[in-house]
């Protein structure tokens, strides 16, 4: 089995290659950051100036399945930059998927909790999307360009943490309270977090038992950033103190944020046959990386 990882150096794609432990033939594209892995090929890729070399790469390889890793994270940026995150998000999304459906290729694709508007919580995937963002709009477009082609799958995913620089609010949390410094976290804004070997472990048993379709792959606990936060210090041995609850309305922020997002795993759980870890249990996870 060949899987083509579309942003193998960002946060998922790399996590993807280490625990992949040689189970599949993994090809992997690259913007800037380049992948040192003897263990796989990997192409200097920037997308969307170098599509008829990813086509080539596509062509040359003959992957099974590609796993689209690529996005813009910050929810900001995407408000302020339309038209960049629309030529990423939906326009070399709907790329992708032609070059996939010529050559018969599984397509798995990552979404967001986004796509809705945060008034009800506990979303199920037949539930209604209604993003209240551009990011989250961008993603649902893309989710319906990707479903088009029955053998395709998209998972919804969230807060997606790990011990890593690119993830911003764990890493704000740790690097302040480790050095006895105030930190501040909303406490009214819900969302689904997720450990990023939950994710990984989820796409593996999608390429495994060829599932298809629309998932909410998250882990189980909904949690606002303040409880997060309380969290990480138990488990990290922190003092909880320094952590000041705060509204999301006392935040300059550009894009709105869905109140309460988090998303029901149980079909991932049923289909995929995957246990999702609590929050504290994906933290003392991280905590073992640290160690």
């Amino acid at each position: 089995m060949k899987v083509l990882v579309l942003g193998g150096s960002g946060l998922i794609g790399k996590s993807l290659l280490k625990l992949n432990n040689n189970k599949l033939d993994i090809v992997a594209t690259y913007n800037t950051n380049q992948i040192n892995m003897e263990e796989v090929l990997s192409v200097k890729c920037s997308l969307p100036t170098d599509f008829n070399k990813l086509e080539n790469t596509i062509i040359s390889e003959k992957p099974n399945v590609i796993v689209n890793t690529m996005g813009y994270s910050n929810i900001d940026f995407c408000e302020i930059n339309k038209e960049e995150t629309h030529q990423l998000h939906v326009k070399i999304t709907e790329k992708i998927a032609k070059l996939a459906t010529t050559y018969n290729i599984k397509t798995i694709f990552l979404s967001s909790d986004y796509v809705f508007n945060g008034k009800k919580g506990n979303y199920v995937e037949s539930d209604l999307p209604n993003p209240i963002n551009y990011y989250g709009k961008t993603k649902l477009e893309a989710e319906k360009i990707i479903l088009k082609q029955p053998q395709n799958v998209v998972f919804r995913t969230s807060v997606i943490y790990d011990w890593d620089f690119r993830v911003r609010f764990f890493n704000y949390v740790v690097n302040n309270l480790k050095n006895q410094k105030q930190i501040e976290a909303t406490c009214d804004v819900f969302n689904s977090v997720t450990l990023v070997d939950s994710l990984i472990q989820s796409i593996f048993l999608a390429i495994k038992k060829d599932v298809s379709g629309l998932f909410h792959v998250v882990d189980s606990t909904c949690v606002n950033r303040f409880d997060f936060a309380k969290s990480i210090a138990e488990i990290f041995k922190f003092d909880d103190k320094l952590i000041k609850k705060i509204s999301i309305d006392d935040i300059d922020i550009v894009a709105k944020r869905p109140k309460n997002a988090c998303l029901n795993n149980f079909k991932a759980k049923k289909e995929l046959g995957i246990k999702f870890k609590t929050l504290e249990e994906g933290i003392r996870q991280v905590l073992k990386k640290v160690n």
